[in-house]
């Protein structure tokens, strides 16, 4: 079993790999960026202690947002950087709306991962519990 510091450098690693495979492939970040975040997603709540659990729902969606943010800027998706006046604060806006769009379903399935994993764990304590009693 990972530790807890080790699971989230690796989980690190896997949404890093997921983003630059992705933008490797095309244009924006999409579904191989999503299965990073929820292989990421997976191994953390998989590798936190049960009581330790309440803090991982926390973390999928800034962490999605930040490597989504590194990847558009890493990969010059910017817009805003050549233009001046209302047509810079148009092309931010336009980018902030892409980069929103592209991060969405990595947060979405990273965030339904997470729980649905937790939500098992905290099932089959209660049946072990159960069943230990009888």
């Amino acid at each position: 079993m990972l530790a807890t510091g080790q699971a989230l450098a690796l989980a690190g690693a896997l949404l890093a790999v997921g983003a630059a495979v992705d933008e490797a492939t095309g244009p924006g970040l999409g579904w191989i960026y999503a299965l990073g975040a929820a292989a990421a997603a997976a191994l953390l709540a998989s590798a936190c202690a049960r009581p330790g659990g309440w803090w991982v729902p926390a973390v999928p969606p800034p962490a999605v947002a930040l490597v989504a943010l590194c990847a558009q800027l890493l990969t010059g998706g910017s817009h805003a950087a050549s233009a001046s006046g209302k047509a810079a604060t148009a092309a931010a806006m336009t980018d902030a709306l892409r980069w929103a769009n592209d991060s969405f379903p990595a947060m979405a399935t990273a965030e339904a991962i997470v729980l649905t994993v937790l939500v098992t764990r905290a099932a089959r304590a209660g049946r072990d519990r159960r069943t230990s009693h009888a």
